[in-house]
């Protein structure tokens, strides 16, 4: 499971992954053009996303399709010292999460493992964590849990996430080290048409979704909100997820969540991770 970082320096490729490419890559030459020119450029960021406080509206209006239909994946270091990816949509969006790798190459082997797996639709589990909100997970041929997807709050919007992972891998268009920089909220138009932020740690791994807003100026206002009720520690709560697996949620002052975190192997994990992203929340831009 996912872990809070530590920032580590690490390059970043703009070169396409081999085997996807081999693999996955299915549309038309004209489309995948298309996605080249409005990707590659920006293969270690969101090609879609903006920084908060930036408008990059229009862009994302103009590529939704494409955001919906291609991908990319990163790879980070975790503060445990473990290797992990996550797949990102055309947008920035975390659509992906992988659990732990002892080294570079076996996390590589993952990417290839998921590559591989998630265009089937029967290689994904619907799970229902202690809240009432769902997840999933992908699942190798031997059965073992290779992906989880972000907290969803209803089971239709679950099955739709999972659908999203099986459109984007198709068509991957780079793979390499996430982007360093400052840790960073980043606003976006998700891949259900409503606006959402996360949080990015300063080794390029997501470590707090925001729930859905229906404007990028709720959006913002959300922003706020999450640092300013991120500061007080009563606001956090760790919640139980399926399989022994927990979770965090981030509270505003009347009780709403507006914010939940990664997915962690153990409550002693969750209950650390809160503790970090305080910190990262200090400093956030």
């Amino acid at each position: 499971m996912l872990e809070i970082v530590n920032g580590r320096h690490g390059g970043c490729t703009h070169g396409l992954h081999p085997r996807s490419i081999r693999k996955n890559l299915t549309m038309t030459a004209l489309r995948t053009s298309l996605l080249t020119l409005a990707l590659t450029f920006t293969a270690c960021g969101p090609a879609d996303a903006f920084i908060d406080g930036e408008d990059g509206v229009e862009l994302m209006d103009a590529e939704s399709e494409l955001a919906a239909t291609s991908g990319r994946f990163e790879t980070f270091v975790g503060k445990d010292g473990q290797h992990y990816f996550h797949l990102l949509a055309g947008n920035g969006e975390k659509i992906l999460a992988s659990q732990g790798y002892a080294t570079a190459a076996s996390a590589q082997a993952g990417v290839e493992s998921v590559a591989t797996n998630a265009t089937s639709a029967g290689r994904y589990l619907q799970r229902e964590a202690s809240d009432g909100s769902r997840y999933f997970v992908l699942t190798a041929a031997n059965g073992a849990i290779i992906g989880m997807s972000e907290m969803y709050t209803t089971a239709a919007a679950s099955a739709k996430g999972a659908l999203a992972v099986q459109n984007v891998v198709k068509n991957i268009v780079s793979s390499g080290v996430a982007l360093q920089g400052d840790t960073r909220f980043e606003t976006f138009k998700g891949l259900s048409g409503k606006y959402y932020f996360h949080l990015k740690a300063n080794n390029g791994q997501i470590v707090l979704q925001s729930q859905a807003y229906t404007t990028k100026a709720a959006a913002t206002n959300g922003v706020t909100s999450v640092k300013t009720n991120g500061a007080i520690l009563a606001r956090f709560q760790v919640r139980a997820a399926a399989d022994g697996q927990s979770y965090f949620v981030l509270k505003a002052a009347n009780g709403a969540v507006i914010g939940r975190s990664e997915m962690y192997s153990t409550a002693s994990n969750a209950t650390a991770g809160i503790t970090a992203v305080i910190g990262l929340l200090a400093t956030a831009k």
